[in-house]
């Protein structure tokens, strides 16, 4: 879609004037409307005999017949991102859109740069790399482990900094919503969170986010989880989904904390990956779990050559070999993260081992998985371990 206009049909339902939402649509080069339907009915009708790459509705309120609509295109074509104009509150009707197969709704009135935005983001989710007028997306990274304590945390960032230190933009954002650790690994204040910024309402764009963030003194920004647990409720896969398209426009890479198990926000978070790492350990409860987690993930449709495994506390003596891990899992690791008491230490610290401990096997270990993840020449900029303020547990300096 980069190579050409965006080719967009706009369905106008009964109560609207086409005019009105002609009006509001953005005037880009790179957006052609190619009719404005009025109508749900005659709309579906021409969506059926038509290229589009991009289908709009637009409706007032709660619309049985818009969410059919809706429905109906995203089982027609899955890829064609579907966007919502809903004119007056949309209570009761934002999670039906969502789970008919909308990926974004927009209140009107709105302005056209906001509109604009919403299109991008809605195209960004359904075409993984690129946005219109060609600009690339960043890549998401998932970390995923069917079981808790395997790592997932660590590995998180530790490929976050060495991401940074090859010259990337990265983001790294905290799934765990009720016991993340993102925090406490990275030394980070936790002042603002996620559950800041869905008590913030409104449109989301980057400028709003970004006031959200917080900034690790390797240059890796944060988006950190809620301080408390009963905060994870407020924030929604709609919600997500939104944080993820708007940092793909921004950032190149974009890597993901999640908590164990498939849970909704997890299972959101896998459809808006283009990457996942999968972690488990070198024990046999981790390793069934691991291998039911890659079958899952198999059911999924998940590509296998977009999986990166990594096998934590490899070099433990527990009677398990190499061969024996490829053998239950079905394939060699990617990485080897040996075993090294410092690991413990540098999380009671609150500093990411690869920066820390920057000569250890550890720390080796993650920067070839970040090197799996960058292609071509990088620009290496590496932090030293003595510009990192040192930080005991809960942030007490040592």
């Amino acid at each position: 879609m980069a190579s050409r206009p965006v080719r967009t049909l706009v369905a106008v339902d009964s109560g609207l004037e086409p005019e009105t939402i002609s009006d509001a649509l953005p005037s880009d080069s790179d957006i052609h409307v190619i009719g404005v339907v009025e109508g749900l009915d005659e709309a579906w009708r021409t969506l059926q005999d038509s290229s589009v790459d991009l289908f709009i509705v637009a409706c007032v309120g709660y619309s049985d017949r818009a969410l059919y609509v809706i429905d109906s295109a995203v089982k027609q074509d899955s890829q064609r991102p579907v966007l919502v104009l809903s004119q007056g509150s949309p209570n009761g009707f934002l999670r039906r859109v969502f789970e008919a197969g909308a990926d974004d709704i927009v209140t009107l009135p709105q302005s056209r740069d906001e509109i604009r935005f919403a299109i991008q983001k809605a195209i960004a989710r359904r075409s993984g790399s690129l946005a219109p007028g060609g600009v690339d997306l960043a890549r998401l990274i998932c970390v995923l482990g069917p079981k808790g304590g395997t790592g997932k945390t660590l590995t998180a960032v530790n490929l976050s900094v060495a991401l940074q230190e090859l010259g990337q933009r990265v983001v790294l954002v905290d799934l765990d919503l009720q016991f993340g650790d993102v925090a406490l690994t990275m030394g980070l204040a936790p002042e603002k969170t996620i559950y800041d910024l869905a008590l913030a309402g409104g449109t989301l764009d980057a400028t709003k986010l970004d006031d959200f963030l917080v900034t690790h003194t390797s240059g890796v920004k944060s988006l950190l989880a809620p301080s408390r647990p009963d905060h994870a409720s407020a924030v929604s896969v709609e919600l997500l989904r939104e944080v993820y398209s708007t940092l793909r426009l921004y950032y190149d890479f974009v890597v993901v904390d999640t908590p164990p198990g498939f849970t909704a926000e997890v299972i959101a978070s896998i459809d808006s990956s283009t990457d996942l790492v999968v972690v488990g350990m070198l024990d046999s409860l981790s390793l069934k779990n691991t291998k039911l987690g890659m079958e899952t993930l198999d059911l999924m449709g998940f590509r296998p050559d977009k999986i990166k495994l990594v096998l934590n506390r490899a070099q433990t003596k527990v009677g398990i070999s190499t061969a024996d891990v490829v053998s239950v899992l079905g394939r060699e690791p990617d990485t080897f993260v040996p075993s090294d008491r410092e690991i413990p230490r540098a999380v009671n610290e609150g500093l990411p081992i690869v920066t820390s401990r920057p000569q250890s096997e550890v720390a080796a270990a993650f920067r070839g998985l970040a090197g799996q993840f960058v292609e071509g020449p990088v620009v290496t900029t590496p932090v030293e371990a003595r510009d990192e303020p040192r930080r005991r547990l809960f942030g007490r300096k040592a």
